[in-house]
C-alpha cells in the first residue's frame, strides 16, 4: 500500500511538521511520501498529478487557511479514482464530519501520529473497526487523539531528514519544545488542550546542537505559550543565545507573566537581532477579556513591553477586532495603546469563529453572525455591525501596508508627534477606506500619494517634507516621484554647485543619481539631497539648511 502524505502550504517557505511526524511515526517509510504543495498553485494541476499517481491512500494536512482548496482537490480525485483519502489536522478537528458526505473516507482528529497508522494497518489487513482518533461514517468515533510525547522522542527525529537537508536555508524550521496551553482563551483552538506536555530538554538541546551548525536561518516555536515554565524556558533560551549564532529565533510568549530572569535576559543578555517575541494582546479593555476567559495583567504588560521595547527586542504584537463587549470606539482605544508601545509589528486581526471553541458555542448569546466558510470571520456582532467590521479589515490593510512594512512608519509617527491627525487609529481606518480604490499589487509612490491625499487640509510645505523624508530613503536606485517637483530651479542649481565645489558629489552623479527635494528633518523644514548609485544600495541623504550641510545617518 503506497501513501502520500500532503498538504497545501501557505508559501514555498513554509514547511509542514505534522506530515513529518506521521512520516517517521511509521517503520515502512520506503512505502510513504511527502509531498507539498502551495495555495498559489493551480488545484487543478495538482489534483491531475495525485490522479495520475500509484498512491492508494492520500492523507491531506488541513488548515483554515487551505481547506477550501483541499476539498476542491479532493472532489476532482474522487471523480476519477477509488484512493482512500484521509484528512487531518486543526482544520477537520471539530464541527467537520458533512465532509464525509463530499467523499472524504475518514478523518484523523487531533494528533495522529499513533491513531494514523493503526488506520492504515487495518486497511491493509482488510478490516473494519473502531479506532479512537479517526472518524469514519462506520465508526463516528469523536475521541481527539494525544500522543505521550515520550514516544515522539523514540523515532527518528522530523527536524533533520534527509529529503529536506538541500532546502534547510531556504526554509523555516517549525520547532516544538511543547504540545497544548495553559490558557483557556474561548476563542483559540489550543484552549482545548490545556494539559501542556513537554519534550524533555535532553531531547530540545539535541535538536539545537544539530541547528547551530546547519544552515537553517528562520527557527519559528510552534509552542503555544514559551514562557509557561520560566527556568526551562530561560535554559533554552541561553543555549540558542550562545550556541545557535547563526540563527533567529521566534516565538510566542505571555509578556506580563515574563519573568525578572528572563525578561533581564532579553534586555542585557539576548543578541538583539536573533530574537523575536509574538505576544498577543487581543484587548486592553477588561470586560472583554473576562468574557473570553483571558486573564491579563495590562499594567504590567505594558511595563514589559516597553522595557524590551527600549531594549531593541524585536516584538510582534496581535490584536482583536469583533470580541466581546467591544465596540468599534473601545477597540479604537485598545489599537491606539498598543501603537503607543512602538512595537515592530501590529497585527489587526478579525475574530475567527473557529470549530470547537467556547466562544463559537457562544454565538447566539453574542449575535454574533459570520462567514461559514473558512477562515470563518466575523461579519457583525452586538457590539459592532457589518459595515464597521469591513472598515477594520480595510484598516488592518493599511497598518500592514503603511506600518508593518516599514514604508511610512517614521512619517505616521511624525504626523500624529504633531497632531496632524487626531489619533493613531483614525489615521490607519481612512487610509483603510481610501485604499479600497487603489489597485493591486500595491506601489510605494500610490501609497505615499494616498498618505498625501488624507493630510490635504494641513500645510502643504510641512507634509511633503514629513513624506519625502521617508520615500526616499525606501529604493536603492531612483524611484518613481509620487509628487510633482516644486523645488524653485535658483536654489536647486545653487545646492548642486556647492555639493559639487566641496566634492561631496561629482559631475556624474549629480546628473544621472541624485535627487533633490524638500525634507522635514530635526524639527525643521530644509532640503535633502540624495545619492544613489549603480551598485543598488540605499543612498546616501545630506540635509541642507541656512548653508549647512550635514549628512543623515
Amino acid at each position: 500500500m503506497k501513501i502520500l502524505l500532503t498538504t497545501l502550504n501557505a508559501k514555498y517557505i513554509h514547511k509542514n511538521l505534522a506530515l513529518r511526524w506521521l512520516y517517521v511515526a511509521n517503520e515502512n517509510k520506503e512505502e510513504v511520501t511527502i509531498k507539498e504543495y502551495t495555495i498559489k498553485e493551480d488545484i487543478d494541476i495538482i489534483s491531475e498529478e495525485i490522479i495520475a499517481s500509484d498512491f492508494d491512500v492520500v492523507a491531506f494536512s488541513t488548515y483554515i487557511w487551505n481547506v477550501e482548496s483541499t476539498i476542491e482537490i479532493v472532489k476532482k480525485i474522487k471523480a476519477k479514482t477509488q484512493k482512500h483519502i484521509i484528512l487531518g489536522g486543526p482544520e477537520v478537528t471539530y464541527e467537520s464530519f458533512h465532509l464525509l458526505d463530499m467523499g472524504i473516507d475518514a478523518l484523523s482528529l487531533g494528533e495522529g501520529e499513533i491513531a494514523f497508522w493503526q488506520y492504515i494497518a487495518m486497511l491493509r489487513r482488510g478490516d473494519n473497526y473502531e479506532i479512537e482518533g479517526i472518524y469514519t461514517k462506520d465508526y463516528p468515533n469523536t475521541t481527539v487523539a494525544r500522543v505521550d510525547i515520550k514516544a515522539n522522542e523514540k523515532w527518528e527525529s522530523p527536524y533533520f531528514l534527509e529529503m529536506d537537508k538541500e532546502d534547510m536555508g531556504k526554509r523555516y524550521f517549525y520547532l516544538e519544545t511543547s504540545r497544548g496551553c495553559p490558557y483557556s482563551c474561548e476563542y483559540c483552538l489550543s484552549s482545548t488542550d490545556q494539559a501542556v506536555r513537554l519534550f524533555s530538554e535532553d531531547y530540545i538541546f539535541d535538536i539545537l546542537v544539530k541547528l547551530s551548525s546547519s544552515k537553517v536561518r528562520i527557527v519559528k516555536l510552534l509552542d503555544r505559550t514559551f514562557n509557561v515554565f520560566p527556568s526551562r524556558a530561560l535554559k533554552i533560551a541561553r543555549y540558542m543565545n550562545e550556541h545557535c549564532q547563526n540563527q533567529i529565533f521566534q516565538f510566542e510568549v505571555v509578556a506580563e507573566t515574563l519573568s525578572e530572569e528572563m525578561l533581564t535576559f532579553f534586555c542585557e543578555e539576548a543578541d538583539k537581532n536573533r530574537f523575536r517575541l509574538e505576544i498577543g494582546i487581543q484587548s486592553f479593555h477588561e470586560q472583554t477579556l473576562k468574557s473570553v476567559g483571558r486573564i491579563q495583567n495590562n499594567e504590567r504588560l505594558v511595563e514589559v513591553i516597553t522595557r524590551l521595547q527600549e531594549a531593541g527586542i524585536v516584538m510582534h504584537t496581535d490584536l482583536i477586532a469583533g470580541l466581546p463587549h467591544e465596540g468599534i470606539e473601545k477597540f479604537k482605544v485598545s489599537f491606539n495603546r498598543l501603537y503607543g508601545l512602538h512595537t515592530a509589528e501590529i497585527q489587526l486581526g478579525i475574530l475567527k469563529l473557529l470549530k470547537g471553541t467556547k466562544l463559537k458555542q457562544k454565538q447566539d448569546q453574542y449575535d454574533y453572525y459570520y462567514s461559514e466558510e473558512a477562515p470563518y470571520d466575523i461579519l457583525s456582532t452586538r457590539w459592532m455591525n457589518q459595515k464597521e467590521l469591513e472598515g477594520l479589515n480595510q484598516c488592518a490593510v493599511a497598518v500592514e501596508k503603511f506600518y508593518n512594512h516599514g514604508r511610512a512608519r517614521k512619517a505616521i509617527d511624525t504626523i500624529l508627534e504633531l497632531h496632524l491627525y487626531s489619533d493613531a487609529f483614525s489615521l490607519f481606518y481612512d487610509l483603510g477606506q481610501k485604499m479600497k480604490n487603489l489597485k493591486k499589487p500595491y506601489q510605494p509612490w500610490n501609497l505615499f500619494a494616498l498618505l498625501k491625499e488624507l493630510l490635504i487640509h494641513q500645510e502643504e510645505a510641512l507634509i511633503d517634507g514629513i513624506l519625502n523624508a521617508d520615500y526616499y530613503r525606501l529604493f536603492k536606485q531612483k524611484p518613481k516621484m509620487y509628487l510633482r517637483d516644486k523645488l524653485n530651479p535658483i536654489i536647486r542649481k545653487e545646492i548642486c554647485e556647492l555639493f559639487l565645489k566641496r566634492g561631496i558629489i561629482d559631475t556624474f552623479e549629480m546628473y544621472h543619481y541624485t535627487h533633490i527635494d524638500t525634507i522635514y528633518y530635526q524639527d525643521q523644514l530644509g532640503i535633502q539631497v540624495i545619492l544613489y548609485s549603480n551598485k543598488q544600495t540605499y543612498p546616501r541623504r545630506w540635509f541642507y539648511h541656512d548653508g549647512k550641510i550635514e549628512e543623515i545617518l
